[in-house]
């Protein structure tokens, strides 16, 4: 059966997010202006994607120094020799000996993040889950439950990895860097040998296709959709799980339970890579085998953008917890209540898995989900340094009222996860914050020349401020020497500001913070900055300005101004700027000590 939806209803780390919850298997195929790509599913791993640009699971694994081109085409001869019962190329490279099976893993996985990170962008389109394909394509006919054996992929840490390339790219180009295409890094390393009369039509739904690589090198044309049955509806989804799950409630309580899910699936519109960057990618792990509560607190983080990887397996926890720190991914764990007296989700076994995780990774923080009574459960917890405990409603307790409890307590977990992952995101900034001043003041250590101290400290201001004027402070006025944003667009650098005189003859809040040698930020109306500035360069949209004061021998030699142009005034750390200017301050004397000294030694 196919099912098919809207890109705009449903993005696609939700559709990824579904298949492996519920573990689907089958062909999901995306759509769009650009194209189309396909992932293929077996029991919710990824076993294999096409890439919308047409880069090859073969040139992927010649790139990687994988297989050598010789390999590659000897694998290809055995394929059109096998005809129909040929096997996709990862397993031919694999059986004649040409590919360890890690490397293919390390091929595959890039072919598909590739195809996650380019549909992560996409905004509109439409996507067609045909849960019946149980074979590569109609011309070749290898299972898919057959590629799940030889190699597969979770689901979860594929889309995360994705996610923060897609973070880093939107970033790299925010400042106009350019980024190099999956086509030129990837470049196909043989000719076609077979290509199409203009106007001709193929519709094979080839082995290559599904990043597996069947006639590696031929021209293919997308194929149509598949006929579809139904409209995807991700409401279902939750109906058949609450379902199986709550059975021995009535039809009315399970609705009403599948209304509150419904609401965390509701479209959060486009990927916003934007409000990821600051953050970082956000992971809970949950170690339960409450099927319930694994499904719940898997729909209502995603609200909150948070990928949740639900096991209760220790040897697969401890993989989960690597794969998130070694793509700087700090996640939370989250303990199931205990339900067993034996068995890896027992009360003893629970301290036990609490206890270590603590241990081997101390920068992990940890909640517990406990019974209301077991007092002494709870106190373990916070004594083995548990965050926090969150008391979970239990069917025994009360039947009529576990519902309701249920919903309450998902509500409440869900704010915790919001404010606990709000608070990892400012601390993540500041981290990124101090490391950014560290390697502004080792680059500042290295500068050799008095001129070039003021001019970085006018460029570390421009990449906060839209507009960035550096003066040079003379008895009577201060000059104006280097702007950034003032006369040319910002990422054009610095031009000259000879023309910006301010009189220091009247008191101003210019001469204020030169006599005081203290930076000034915030709004100001003084007469000084609107007459002398602001009749020149223009005024900005906001009165938030800074002044920040460059010292030397005892007095300020140099003045940053900034301010927020034509946009709107964001939060500053304005003691960073502070720190900044008194260390090229002290940079300064020791560049004119050391050339001072020199002078008196010749």
């Amino acid at each position: 059966m196919a099912f098919t939806g809207e890109l705009e209803q449903l993005h696609i780390v939700d559709i990824i997010q579904l298949l492996n919850t519920t573990r689907k298997s089958g062909a999901l195929f995306v759509k769009g202006s650009k194209g189309e790509s396909r992932i293929i599913f077996s029991n919710g791993y990824i076993v294999g994607a096409n890439h919308l640009n047409r880069v090859r699971i073969g040139t992927v694994l010649v790139k990687l120094n994988a297989i050598t081109i010789e390999d590659l085409k000897q694998a290809l001869e055995v394929q059109k020799k096998a005809g129909k019962d040929r096997k996709p190329l990862i397993a031919t490279l694999i059986e004649l000996g040409k590919l360890k099976h890690d490397d293919a893993i390390k091929g595959l996985t890039k072919l598909i993040e590739m195809t996650v990170v380019e549909l992560v962008g996409w905004t509109k389109g439409t996507f067609t889950l045909d849960t019946e394909a149980v074979v590569v394509s109609p011309d070749c006919s290898y299972p898919i439950g057959k590629m799940e054996q030889e190699i597969c992929l979770d689901s979860q840490m594929v889309l995360m990895e994705a996610l923060r390339i897609f973070d880093e790219q939107e970033r790299d180009r925010q400042p106009g860097k350019v980024v190099p295409s999956d086509e030129e890094l990837f470049e196909e390393v043989l000719p076609s040998e077979v290509v199409l009369e203009p106007g001709a039509k193929s519709s094979a739904l080839t082995a290559d296709d599904l990043g597996l690589g069947d006639l590696d090198h031929m021209e293919r044309k997308i194929p149509e959709f598949l006929p579809v049955n139904e409209v995807f509806d991700p409401a279902e989804i939750h109906r058949q799980k609450i379902k199986e799950t709550l059975a021995d409630f009535s039809s009315e309580e399970q609705e009403a339970f599948v209304s509150f899910l419904k609401k965390s699936t509701a479209s959060r519109g486009a990927y916003d890579g934007s409000q990821r960057q600051e953050g970082g990618t956000k992971g809970l792990i949950l170690l339960s085998e409450d099927e319930l509560i694994n499904h719940s607190v898997m729909t209502i983080c995603k609200d909150e953008g948070v990928l949740v990887f639900a096991t209760a397996g220790e040897e697969e926890l401890n993989r989960i917890i690597d794969q998130c720190l070694k793509i700087k991914a700090l996640p939370l764990l989250v303990f199931d209540n205990p339900e067993t007296t034996e068995g890896t989700l027992s009360k003893e076994k629970i301290v036990d898995l609490r206890q270590r995780a603590k241990e081997k990774y101390p920068q992990v923080s940890a909640v517990q989900m406990a019974s209301s009574p077991d007092y002494a459960f709870m106190l373990q917890a916070f004594h083995d340094g548990t965050r926090a405990v969150f008391p979970k409603p239990s069917i025994k307790a009360g039947k009529a009222t576990f519902i309701q409890d249920t919903i309450t307590f998902l509500e409440t977990f869900n704010s915790y996860i919001k404010g606990f992952f709000h608070e990892q995101k400012n601390i993540a900034a500041a981290d990124n914050q101090m490391g950014k001043l560290k390697g502004r003041i080792l680059t500042l250590r290295d500068i050799k020349e008095p001129t070039a101290i003021s001019l970085a400290l006018l460029q570390y201001v421009s990449e906060i401020f839209e507009r960035s004027v550096t003066f040079i402070v003379r008895p009577a006025e201060l000059a104006g020497e280097k702007a950034i944003g003032v006369s040319a667009e910002r990422n054009t650098g610095p031009t000259s500001a000879t023309s910006l005189k301010i009189p220091l003859t009247k008191p101003s809040v210019f001469r204020d913070v030169i006599e005081k040698g203290r930076f000034f930020y915030g709004e100001s109306e003084d007469e000084a900055l609107k007459k002398h500035l602001f009749e020149v360069i223009g005024a900005p949209l906001r009165p938030n300005i800074i002044l920040l004061p460059m010292k030397a021998r005892g007095k300020t030699v140099a003045l940053i101004y900034g301010d927020f142009g034509g946009k709107e005034a964001t939060t500053l750390q304005s003691d960073l700027l502070e720190i900044l200017a008194n260390e090229a301050g002290l940079i300064l004397e020791n560049i004119l000590y050391r050339k001072q000294s020199s002078k008196v030694a010749k």
